[in-house]
């Protein structure tokens, strides 16, 4: 109810949201508030926000990290083993911007160099944030539309399907 068009509240709707992801007035649809509130935080589970606060804690892309005796019956090892990014051949694009609080494009430019693949590419709007890949008003002309391009060149290109 606080969300909705017209209500006095509704700053502090999309206040929160940016708190997480980064501010970013331009790209809310403040119409979708109601509906954007209501299904967040969907498809996560709370080991996720524990496994990346575990990356942030250690400084280190690893596996999850279950404490020393677990882990040790779990990995043989008493910490996580790191993720081998080498193992990922498959072509593909990162999209980050500037604004996203929740990935860091230091984070996305070290995840690059260890990947084989990987070809980082910038949004261009300096406000952009991590929400606004989901919600954001011109996330189809900015991403949605470039990765079905992409995903259409590599579908014709013998050299990247399956064997």
């Amino acid at each position: 109810m606080i969300c909705k068009d017209g209500s006095w509240l509704q700053p502090l709707c999309s206040g929160s949201m940016y708190l997480v992801g980064g501010f970013n007035t331009k790209q809310m649809n403040r119409t979708m508030l109601p509906v954007i509130k209501g299904h967040t935080p969907a498809g996560a589970a709370i080991k996720q926000f524990v496994h990346y606060g575990q990356g942030i804690q250690s400084g280190l892309f690893r596996q999850y990290d279950f404490g020393f005796i677990s882990n040790y019956f779990k990995y043989g090892s008493l910490s996580p083993p790191q993720y081998n990014l080498t193992n990922i051949v498959a072509p593909t694009t990162f999209y980050y911007s500037s604004n996203d609080w929740l990935s860091d494009p230091r984070d996305v430019r070290e995840l690059h160099d260890k990947m084989t693949g990987g070809r980082p590419t910038l949004i261009k709007v300096a406000d952009f944030n991590h929400f606004d890949y989901i919600w954001g008003i011109d996330v189809k002309a900015l991403v949605y539309d470039k990765v079905v391009k992409i995903m259409k060149e590599h579908e014709t290109n013998k050299s990247f399907q399956s064997q």
